[in-house]
């Protein structure tokens, strides 16, 4: 892996099993524990300009979801629900009782399942740039007209479910179909170059194309397990940011309508990919961040105990 020593004396890279599967992870740092959780066409090592700062002050923990990286790539279990089980139970084996989740693109709609579904276990959550996986949102995203089908709009989502097709197009392409979307959608392309041999060393092996197509062919199912949010809002501080080139201020107005406790707004200078593009303002948003949330829970502490 193309880590500098100095990385490599923070963090250590694991493998568990979980959920009848091996998952790989990195963890290095000390503190309160923060899973990273990456999305599409990337892995763990999308944080790696985020990681070493956050792990001046808390434990970082950064999986590779199944299906990418060093994880296994099974055929099943890629909707919302299953992908947050697997970092649940990640976390469970390393002994966290509660943590802070921060989700970028695809990782995003699981950790928001996760957080929905077990809020006594998670502090926090950051949902960076993607969409919130409900109809409404999604039908206007996808409408046919020239505003939304700019750069094809988000085809790759419909080309998933071409069943084999996708694998037998891009065998041999990876490296173009990698490069497409950080040279369309970053604001500076060269924030993410250095990353690709690392991505194209797991994404362009047996299992590694279906494998990250597996977030998409699950989506219609884990549309169903967050629409109920519409009617049970969570309640756990958010922190939603969307990329000026990007989702902009949408990904704070789509959260508002599933969780209480939504702050956030544009990224300038950034397109979608804000780990890499915008390191240095990630890692000072979420040190406010969790820093508010730690005061206001120690107020709520002592506000029940005057109770």
């Amino acid at each position: 892996m193309t880590q500098n020593t100095n990385f490599n004396q923070k963090f250590s890279h694991h493998t568990a099993i979980v959920n009848d599967i091996t998952l790989h992870y990195t963890i290095g740092g000390k503190g309160e524990p923060v899973l990273l959780w990456h999305g599409f066409l990337e892995t763990w090592y999308c944080w790696r300009k985020v990681m070493p700062a956050l792990a001046e002050r808390y434990t970082v923990i950064a999986p590779d979801m199944r299906g990418y990286g060093d994880s296994d790539k099974p055929a099943q279990g890629y909707d919302a629900r299953t992908l947050a089980e697997d970092f649940r139970q990640l976390i469970q084996q390393l002994g966290f009782h509660q943590i802070h989740l921060v989700a970028h693109d695809m990782g995003a709609p699981p950790a928001l399942l996760y957080a929905s579904e077990y809020p006594n276990e998670v502090l926090s959550l950051t949902y960076l740039d993607e969409p919130v996986l409900l109809e409404e949102p999604l039908q206007q995203i996808f409408k046919f007209a020239p505003e939304t089908m700019h750069n094809g709009g988000l085809w790759w989502w419909t080309f998933a479910l071409a069943q084999d097709l996708p694998e037998q197009l891009i065998a041999g392409h990876e490296r173009e179909f990698l490069t497409y979307f950080y040279n369309t959608y970053c604001y500076d392309p060269n924030s993410i170059y250095d990353a690709v041999e690392e991505y194209l060393r797991t994404f362009a092996t047996p299992g590694g194309v279906s494998g990250a197509l597996g977030v998409y062919r699950g989506v219609f199912e884990s549309i169903q397990q967050t629409t109920p949010l519409l009617q049970n809002k969570i309640e756990i501080p958010v922190l939603a940011l969307g990329g000026e080139k990007s989702m902009g201020d949408r990904v704070k107005a789509m959260l508002q309508s599933v969780a209480s406790n939504v702050r956030g707004g544009m990224v300038e200078h950034c397109g979608h990919f804000i780990p890499d593009e915008r390191p240095d303002y990630l890692v000072d948003r979420l040190f406010t961040f969790f820093a508010d949330v730690s005061k206001s829970t120690r107020e709520n502490a002592a506000s029940g105990v005057a109770q």
